[in-house]
C-alpha cells in the first residue's frame, strides 16, 4: 500500500489559483439576477452610473462596462436625450428569435447541430402543434391558414412559395395557443432550411406540399387531432426529404 509523502502534498506555492471574475462582470451578474429574479422590472429605470458605481463601491467605468454587458445580452437598453437613461428591457418575442436562431445557425455552422436534429426538433414541436391547433382553432385561425395554403399555390417562384408555406407553419402555431411553442418552433425551421442548403425546395415537390397543406387544414378544420398530427409529421418528412 503506498503512502503519500510529504513532498506529494500541494503547497501553496503548487496550488492552482481560481481567479475571481473581473469587477465589472460581477456587477453585471448581480444586477442581471435582480431582473431575472423580478426585483427589478421591465420598464424600470435603472439609477445613473455614479449612484451604481457608489452601490457597488466600484468606478463609473465599471458600471459602464457591465451595462454594456447586460446591454449585448438584450437585458437592458439606453436611451439619450433629457429623460434618457438605462432601463430594463421589456422582452421581446422578435428579440428571442433572433438570438435562437443566430445560437442555432453558429451551432449548425461548427457542426453542433445537424439537419436531421433540426428535423427531429421541428417534428417534436409542430406535430402536437398541428393536434393542438385541431383542438383550439378559431374561424379566424381557419380563414389565415387559407390565405396562406391559397398564397403558396399562387406564388410566382419557389422562394416566394417557400416563404408562405412559412406563413402557413405559423398560423398552425399560433392556432395551437401555446405562445411559447409560436415563438421558439420558427427559428428552428429558419435555420432548418438554410441548414438544407435549398432556398425554395425543389419545383416538382410543390403539388405535394400543396397537397399536405390542404390535407392539414382540413384536419384541423374538422377538429380532428389526431389526423392533423399525423398529416403534420408526413409532412415534415417530405419536407426533410426534399432538403425544404
Amino acid at each position: 500500500m503506498s503512502t503519500v509523502t510529504t513532498s506529494d502534498k500541494p503547497t501553496p506555492e503548487t496550488l492552482a489559483v481560481n481567479r475571481i471574475e473581473p469587477a465589472y462582470k460581477q456587477v453585471a451578474e448581480q444586477i442581471r439576477r435582480l431582473i431575472l429574479d423580478g426585483t427589478l422590472v421591465p420598464g424600470e429605470q435603472l439609477p445613473v452610473e455614479e449612484k451604481l458605481g457608489a452601490s457597488f463601491g466600484v468606478s463609473r467605468n465599471t458600471v459602464r462596462e457591465a451595462l454594456r454587458m447586460l446591454s449585448s445580452q438584450n437585458l437592458v437598453h439606453t436611451t439619450r436625450g433629457v429623460s434618457g437613461g438605462t432601463f430594463v428591457s421589456v422582452p421581446n418575442a422578435e428579440i428571442l428569435q433572433g438570438s435562437i436562431e443566430t445560437s442555432l445557425q453558429l451551432l449548425s455552422g461548427q457542426n453542433g447541430v445537424n439537419v436531421d436534429e433540426l428535423f427531429d426538433t421541428r417534428t417534436i414541436l409542430e406535430v402536437p402543434g398541428a393536434h393542438a391547433a385541431a383542438l383550439n382553432r378559431t374561424e379566424a385561425d381557419l380563414e389565415r391558414m387559407r390565405a396562406s395554403v391559397e398564397r403558396v399555390e399562387h406564388g410566382t417562384n419557389a422562394l416566394d412559395r417557400a416563404d408562405h408555406s412559412q406563413d402557413f407553419h405559423q398560423a398552425v402555431l399560433d392556432a395551437s395557443g401555446n405562445r411559447l411553442l409560436s415563438m421558439i418552433t420558427p427559428p428552428i425551421w429558419r435555420v432548418f432550411r438554410k441548414k438544407a442548403l435549398i432556398s425554395g425546395g425543389v419545383p416538382e415537390t410543390w403539388p405535394d406540399i400543396d397537397h399536405d397543406h390542404l390535407l392539414i387544414l382540413g384536419h384541423i378544420e374538422a377538429q380532428r387531432p389526431e389526423e392533423a398530427a399525423a398529416a403534420m409529421r408526413q409532412h415534415l418528412i417530405h419536407l426533410h426529404e426534399n432538403r425544404m
